[in-house]
């Protein structure tokens, strides 16, 4: 059945070379940013390659701090079709954050041709993966049960009070082909219960991953994630959606 996609927040489609022989030059992304700004790629952000992490374990009386070096980024925005590519040392990932219609409309006219003006540059070489990630954000009222929406969540029915927070992730192996997942985060907020619900796949087959063609392999990752999404919702999410 078609869905409105209101709840629907972003929609990811990665690349990353797990073996690129290309030497790396931070002057490819003004390279990339002049093939893609004629269409409509205006704004662009710079994440440098360092990031600081804060964790609290719950039974642990302070807080740890770690910290881990990254590739720097560049993130590139079309302010008007609600577009973002970001761009790093052997990645490049195509993010629609509104307006998102269907995969086909998704797989060509974004990640189509921006992969290809990716490749014009000379970066498409070696083993590439490839992952596709649903984001849907959500919000119930707390009395409301998780489980009466997805059928990943056991029922509890309240019997040792109302559930604060949930943190859920699951991941299956679909038959050697691909890694199919879903990560699931409930957190409530006075009388609310705001939802975070991911749905993905990664491509994991060896001739997947090796096959020059950018859409085919985007189209294979993708096969098994509507089937999924149905099987982990139930007829009372689907009915909303």
């Amino acid at each position: 059945m078609p869905y409105s996609n209101q709840y629907l927040t972003e929609v990811v489609c990665g690349f990353n070379f797990i073996h690129n022989a290309i030497p790396w030059d931070s002057t490819y992304f003004g390279q990339y940013y002049e093939k893609i700004r004629e269409h409509g790629f205006t704004e662009k952000q710079e994440r440098k390659g360092f990031q600081i992490e804060i964790t609290t374990n719950p039974f642990q009386s302070v807080a740890s701090a770690g910290a881990q070096t990254l590739n720097d980024q560049m993130i590139f925005k079309n302010p008007d079709s609600g577009w973002a590519i970001v761009m790093a040392k052997g990645q490049i990932s195509f993010h629609i954050v509104k307006d998102y219609t269907n995969w086909q409309d998704f797989r060509n006219n974004f990640i189509a041709p921006f992969a290809d003006l990716y490749k014009q540059i000379g970066l498409d070489a070696g083993i590439r993966n490839c992952h596709i990630v649903y984001l849907n954000r959500l919000v119930k009222d707390v009395s409301e049960d998780l489980s009466e929406y997805f059928t990943i969540i056991s029922p509890l029915h309240g019997k040792f009070g109302s559930e604060n927070n949930t943190i859920l992730q699951r991941t299956f192996n679909n038959q050697g082909k691909n890694e199919v997942f879903t990560r699931l985060i409930g957190q409530v907020h006075g009388d609310k219960r705001q939802i975070n619900f991911e749905c993905g796949a990664i491509c994991i087959n060896q001739e997947c991953m090796k096959n020059p063609d950018w859409v085919k392999q985007a189209d294979e990752t993708h096969e098994p994630i509507r089937s999924f999404f149905e099987e982990i919702i139930t007829d009372k999410l689907r009915q909303e959606l």
